[in-house]
């Protein structure tokens, strides 16, 4: 068997020789380079430097810490190179967090896109979507044909630190991704691989259940879209996924079967090996260019996962009917969507819930001064034997209604311009289940109401809002009361602007009344047109009655920032 790093490097050089080829070419096509300029750049360079102070509490961030910043986008003559850059670094004798350096370049001409260093790419939902990675990448669109590919490191190894919070021992990780396609996006059809594995060079089996285990996963996507008419059109994009936890596992299995043979040379299949698949169809309609609507059916199996993605929600099988509509010249919008889910795909869990998930929103603009936005929500879980019967008093069935509502009024005149909201929200939750009903039923609702007045002439804006908010359940009651003040102005022919904002709440949770007082300054002065300098101060002071509970403390935080445009 041939070693999996040729394959890697091979896949690399076929990468880059597209790249470069392919530029090559074009760049005998310059049919106006007399009239393209050479070389343009433009873009923000920025530095930054943060102070932080507290009292009462431990603190949550370094006393002192500064940065940098870039964001470029440069022209060689009708190739577009944006590139950006970020260098972060925190120093204090009290914390020893290492430097955050990111470094990614994405070069661009007509239909051809690069990646290099720190990127991203989405391929498809359920392969490579959008997991960053240090390497190189290449999209080409040429007509109707679709290509992209890439090659890089997705996890950098590290040992466990037990003074980091968020410390875990990991390997490097490394993979490629490549997708074929043909089409348009009304019409197309791609084909994806993706192929991550972990380093195994240092690996040294444990007893320990929690530690990790070299993996690897062999991805194969399919996308496709169809515009079967001009008004309905069908979607599909579904991939399996096959996955080994450990590739050091001693125990191999032997298997028959088409396509076998490619897939054990591309990873390791043992006992820890499985597959699993995921997929999503939509049906949709448009009976207007105004409205519209659509059937879509998901299923993802129990466990399944890529490494080409940070989360995938797994376990679900999920039917979904939306429908919108924009009726009476666009005054009244209309939003809703009905589905039902439910999980225990596999039939091992002991229960298998159910949930009804109802939405509905719309927003009518009665005329230029007034409109009313709402929205109700209906989600509900109801859990049912799976492989033992459930016990009344631990069944699930659960309704939870979310519901809202928001007048608003918007005036202007010559000197003066005027907006007000008023917002009620109520968030019931419901237990059929007699035997839990009270320790989980619970109602809370929250009142809001802002009022924003600018004077026009002077640059100048004045905010202000109250808010209230309960808290009701069987176990206890508690209310949150509060209110805002903020202005902003602008000087100096808008070269100089101050922002400041209050936030005052009084608390009576659970016996425990506190208050929290939020005060935040910020002013950005622009002396001329590249030059921006910026400070910012935000004060917090929590204060508690009981503070066996809770600790009150005091907390201050400073960033002073110049920027440089070009």
């Amino acid at each position: 068997m041939k070693n999996k790093r040729t394959y890697s490097l091979k896949y690399l050089c076929l990468l880059l020789w597209l790249v470069f080829s392919t530029l090559n070419t074009e760049a005998q096509d310059f049919t106006n380079i007399k009239d393209m300029k050479p070389f343009t750049i433009g873009g923000d360079l920025g530095v930054s430097s943060v102070f932080y102070n507290a009292s009462g509490i431990e603190d949550r961030q370094s006393p002192f810490s500064y940065g940098i910043n870039a964001n470029l986008m440069m022209t060689i003559y009708d190739i577009s190179l944006p590139f950006s850059f970020v260098w972060y670094n925190q120093q204090s004798s009290d914390f020893n967090y290492p430097s955050f350096n990111r470094f990614g370049i994405s070069p661009k001409y007509k239909w051809i896109t690069g990646h290099f260093g720190h990127r991203s790419m989405q391929l498809s939902e359920y392969t490579l979507n959008g997991h960053t990675f240090l390497g190189a990448g290449v999209e080409l669109t040429p007509g109707k044909f679709r290509f992209a590919a890439m090659y890089g490191k997705f996890n950098q190894n590290s040992d466990f630190d037990p003074y980091m919070a968020d410390s875990f021992p990991r390997f490097s990780r490394k993979g490629w991704a490549t997708k074929v396609g043909y089409g348009t996006e009304k019409t197309f059809v791609d084909v994806t691989l993706l192929r991550i594995g972990d380093d195994t060079k240092n690996y040294v089996p444990s007893l320990d259940p929690a530690a990790p285990t070299p993996a690897q996963n062999l991805a194969v996507g399919l996308t496709s879209k169809v515009a079967i008419t001009p008004k309905l059109s069908f979607l599909i994009d579904g991939a399996v996924s096959c996955f080994t936890k450990n590739a050091k596992d001693s125990i191999e299995v032997e298997l028959t079967g088409f396509g076998v043979s490619l897939i054990q040379k591309m990873i390791d299949i043992n006992l820890t090996s499985t597959y699993y698949t995921a997929f999503k169809t939509a049906l949709a309609y448009k009976f207007t260019d105004k409205i519209g609507t659509s059937l879509e059916y998901r299923r993802i199996d129990p466990e399944y996962q890529s490494l080409g993605a940070y989360f995938c929600n797994n376990d679900l099988e999920l039917i979904t009917v939306n429908a919108n509509a924009a009726l009476w010249k666009n005054k009244l919008i209309v939003r809703g969507s009905l589905g039902m889910q439910h999980d225990n795909l596999g039939k091992t869990k002991k229960f298998t819930s159910n949930r009804v998930v109802g939405s509905l929103a719309g927003t009518i603009n009665i005329n230029q001064k007034w409109g009313v936005d709402a929205n109700y929500s209906n989600f509900s879980t109801n859990q049912r034997s799976g492989r033992i019967a459930i016990i009344d008093s631990l069944r699930l069935f659960q309704v939870n209604h979310n519901f809202s509502v928001m007048p608003r009024f918007t005036t202007v005149t010559s000197n003066h311009s005027h907006f007000a909201m008023l917002n009620f929200s109520r968030m019931q939750l419901d237990d059929k289940n007699k035997s839990t009903a009270s320790q989980t039923e619970t109602i809370t609702s929250i009142i809001m109401a802002n009022y924003s007045l600018g004077f026009l002439k002077s640059r100048m804006n004045i905010t202000m809002g109250l808010n209230y908010t309960t808290l009701e359940n069987n176990m206890y009651q508690g209310n949150m009361t509060g209110g805002s003040l903020g202005a902003s102005k602008s000087m100096l022919k808008d070269k100089l602007s101050l922002n400041w904002n209050n936030t005052f709440m009084l608390n009576q949770i659970g016996g425990n009344d506190g208050t929290t007082f939020n005060s935040s300054l910020s002013s950005n002065f622009r002396p001329f047109l590249k030059h921006t300098f910026s400070l910012s101060l935000n004060y917090i002071s929590n204060k508690y009655s009981n503070t066996n509970n809770s600790s009150s403390f005091n907390e201050i935080r400073g960033e002073i920032r110049y920027a440089y445009t070009f």
